[in-house]
C-alpha cells in the first residue's frame, strides 16, 4: 500500500535515493524502468550493482556519502520511526544538501495513533514482526513533521492520513 502512495512522484529520468530501502528494494525495483540512476541504502543490503541501481550497506551517522545537488528525489518508506529521534534533524540536512533544486523527500510513517494497533498486532497477536515494532524510536504526527521542517529549512508541499489515519505520506520540497 505505501508503494501505492509514493511511485508517481518517481518522474522520468529521475536520480532518486531509497534510504532504508530494505533487503528487497521494492521501490527501486518498481521504477527502474523510469530512473536514470538509483541508490537503495541499507544496513540489511550487500554492496551491489544491478543496472542503474546500486545498493550500498550503509549505517547513517553524520554524513551521506553523495555529492551536493545530486539527487532528484530522497524516499523513505516506514523508515523514519526507526531512525533516533536525535539524529534525524542530521540527516534532514544531509537529504537538503544532496538534493537538486526542486527535488523532493517523499516518506511515509505511521502516526502517534497506530502505535496502540501495531503493539497490538505484535506483541498480542503475533501478525506482524514483534522485533520491527521494537524498533519504532518515535511516530510522527503532523506536528512533529512541521518541526522538523522548521529546522532543516525544508518545506512541507503536501500531508496526507492514510489506513485510516493510523500512516502518513508526507511530500516534502527543498525550495
Amino acid at each position: 500500500m505505501r508503494l501505492g502512495k509514493v511511485v508517481r512522484y518517481v518522474k522520468e529520468g529521475d536520480t532518486i535515493l531509497d534510504f532504508g530501502c530494505g533487503s528487497r528494494s521494492f521501490l527501486l525495483e518498481k521504477v527502474s524502468n523510469r530512473i536514470t540512476a538509483g541508490v537503495g541504502l541499507d544496513y540489511d543490503v550487500k554492496d551491489r550493482l544491478e543496472g542503474k541501481i546500486r545498493y550500498l550497506n550503509f549505517r547513517f551517522k553524520k554524513t551521506l556519502p553523495f555529492k551536493d545537488k545530486s539527487h532528484d528525489k530522497v524516499f523513505l518508506l516506514a523508515v523514519l520511526e526507526h531512525i533516533k529521534p536525535e539524529m534525524v534533524n542530521a540527516l534532514f540536512l544531509e537529504f537538503k544538501r544532496i538534493l537538486k533544486k526542486g527535488g523532493m523527500i517523499i516518506l511515509t510513517t505511521p502516526t502517534p495513533r497506530s502505535k496502540f494497533f501495531l503493539e497490538f498486532l505484535a506483541f498480542r497477536l503475533g501478525v506482524i514482526s514483534k522485533k520491527e515494532i521494537m524498533d519504532h524510536k518515535k511516530y510522527y504526527g503532523s506536528k512533529d513533521i512541521d518541526a522538523l521542517l522548521l529546522e532543516s529549512g525544508l518545506k512541507l508541499i503536501d500531508y496526507k492520513l492514510f489506513q485510516f489515519g493510523l500512516n502518513s505520506r508526507v511530500i516534502i520540497g527543498n525550495e
